[in-house]
């Protein structure tokens, strides 16, 4: 925290420079006739613009940037891979860059590029004011670090002996192009990651964008857009809702998955052969479920394993029977997936990102143990589908510290069945693999 508040006195200092640095220069044209006025003024101004120049950062002179606070934080642990030979198809990850990205984020673009280009210590700061955002995702904010594919392969790579990572689907983190059609207002974002696999021809293999089921039919024509994509194989809507009014959650209500005209929109998901993808909390299972059973043709995937809450005003000692309950229900729906993962996020409490230094792999396979092995045990191997919702998850571990902490988890378990939990269900699932 004190960190935090450091920066951001920082970044209140560099506008504070920059208002000074053009008052000074206007005041020193309005008394060029006065000389001592005028040197003293000056003078001042060059000591601003000094001090301008120290705020901003190096990539501004062509250099490599200095590290965002998450960057630093990671430097102080890695791992080598566990069971290197394992193959992993990593079912859910993220990318972007809100220099050039429609993020509709409530900042304007300008002053959004303005931003990156003072040192990533202070742009950070100005960014991790919100409470509900700092506490939702981390004081170390990953959101805020452009991450791209050359980032993620960097982070598979890890320390040269990473995982062995054959592909990757690609899964949407909002995207709102200003001035077009609603419907249409987050189809760039597709385009956007069939981009970046024809640059990097090993990631974002599957791509799942958004499309706003609440507009009914409506949504139809950015399904028709996202059917001439070959990589797109379904779309993600989130139901991840709370009261609690330090929790994000996604485009919806407490009773989203019930509104007819949401189930009018996911009924045409049928027809063009999408999946469904969907990022919820513990209190919104059961709607999933019903939503599930009602759509039978419809394959459902449960991401982060319904993410049971721990945070904020929600306690993990009465979360888990409510979520245990929940997805033993969800299970029932022979249509239904679940992705495991997105344990690394702030949102079930375990707090691993609050520490000064990341956790090992050991620590964090003691903590997930009990959710992992519930999941596998209650949907079975062939319904489990490892991720590892990276960026996100980056808050509290590297990409290697994560995959080694599950399949630790899962050592006892057969090369069949640890082959389906990293690669073949999610490639199955996807349809890039034939049943």
């Amino acid at each position: 925290q004190k960190s935090t508040k450091r920066c951001y006195a920082e970044a209140m200092e560099s506008a504070a420079t920059v208002v000074g640095t053009l008052v000074a220069a206007g005041t020193y044209s309005a008394t060029s006739r006065h000389r001592l006025l005028s040197a003293l003024i000056a003078g001042a101004s060059v000591a601003t613009l000094v001090k301008l120049f120290r705020s901003l950062s190096r990539s501004v002179f062509g250099l490599k940037r200095e590290p965002f606070p998450l960057e630093e934080w990671h430097t102080q642990y890695e791992e080598d891979a566990v069971d290197p030979d394992i193959a992993i198809f990593d079912a859910h990850h993220h990318l972007w860059d809100p220099r050039i990205h429609d993020k509709g984020w409530p900042v304007h673009p300008f002053m959004l590029k303005l931003l990156y280009v003072l040192k990533p210590s202070i742009s950070h700061g100005m960014m991790t004011q919100d409470p509900k955002i700092t506490n939702s995702f981390g004081l170390r904010l990953p959101v805020v670090i452009p991450y791209m594919g050359a980032e993620l392969l960097a982070d598979i790579k890890g320390n040269g002996r990473g995982h062995k990572v054959v592909g990757t689907a690609y899964i949407e983190c909002g995207w709102k192009t200003p001035g077009v059609e609603e419907c249409m207002a987050s189809v760039r974002e597709a385009d956007m990651a069939a981009e970046v696999n024809q640059q990097y021809p090993n990631i974002c293999n599957v791509i799942i964008p958004h499309a706003d089921l609440r507009l009914g039919s409506a949504v139809e024509p950015a399904l028709q857009y996202y059917s001439k994509i070959p990589l797109v194989k379904g779309i993600r809507h989130g139901l991840a809702w709370s009261a609690d009014p330090l929790i994000c959650g996604g485009p919806c209500d407490q009773n989203t998955a019930y509104d007819p005209k949401f189930r009018e929109g996911f009924a045409l998901l049928s027809k063009y052969g999408f999946s469904y993808d969907c990022w919820l909390f513990h209190e919104q299972v059961d709607g999933l479920a019903d939503l599930a059973s009602s759509f039978p043709d419809t394959t459902v995937i449960c991401d982060h394993i319904g993410f049971p809450l721990g945070l904020s005003s929600y306690r993990m000692e009465e979360t888990v029977p409510k979520w245990k309950a929940s997805m033993q229900a969800l299970a029932k729906c022979p249509n239904v997936f679940v992705k495991i993962g997105g344990l690394g996020m702030r949102w079930s409490g375990f707090g691993f990102d609050e520490r000064p230094a990341p956790p090992s792999s050991d620590e964090l396979e003691e903590a997930w143990r009990p959710f992992v092995l519930f999941v596998v045990e209650t949907f079975g191997v062939d319904r489990c589908i490892m991720e590892s919702n990276f960026a996100m998850d980056k808050v509290s571990c590297s990409y290697t510290v994560l995959f080694n902490a599950l399949k630790k988890v899962v050592r006892s378990y057969t090369q069949e069945d640890k082959r389906k939990l990293f690669e073949l269900n999610a490639k199955r699932a996807y349809r890039i693999l034939a049943s």
